[in-house]
């Protein structure tokens, strides 16, 4: 009883941990996205082969992230469903599988600091999502 009520604890701060990282990961890619927008290069290079040729590529696939991220936010807010946020941190960590192939097929250096971004915001969204849906599993 007492080490099932211990181990009940220790799930509980690791996932508040993981919620105020996951939170952390959410803001951070909003402000990245919203400042590279506006053109700022404090999250990300502004390079002219980067934005030149191939302008805005990035920074529309960025609008798109962050239109989705709030919608899958809202969604987990509303239901309190765990496997949209999972999916998501999937599809980051794809992200920066697919930023090395479109940098290469473009013949562009692309910033280090997006694959950083997206495996962060990836593996955070991951581990809150993963760790939800086994919380969620364990009290059916």
């Amino acid at each position: 009883m007492n080490t099932r009520s211990l181990s009940c604890t220790s799930l509980n701060i690791i996932q508040i941990v993981l919620q105020v990282n996951f939170n952390a990961s959410v803001m951070l890619i909003l402000l990245a996205s919203i400042l590279s927008l506006t053109g700022s290069e404090f999250f990300f290079e502004n390079t002219s082969d980067l934005y030149g040729p191939l302008a805005n590529n990035l920074r529309l696939v960025l609008i798109y992230l962050c239109l989705v991220q709030v919608a899958v936010y809202g969604f987990h807010q509303i239901s309190n469903n765990f496997t949209a946020i999972t999916a998501l941190g999937a599809f980051l960590l794809l992200l920066t599988i697919s930023l090395e192939y479109y940098g290469s097929v473009n013949q562009l250096k692309i910033d280090e600091n997006y694959q950083r971004l997206f495996l962060y915001a990836g593996m955070s969204h991951i581990l809150y999502g993963g760790v939800g849906v086994f919380r969620q599993k364990a009290d059916q």
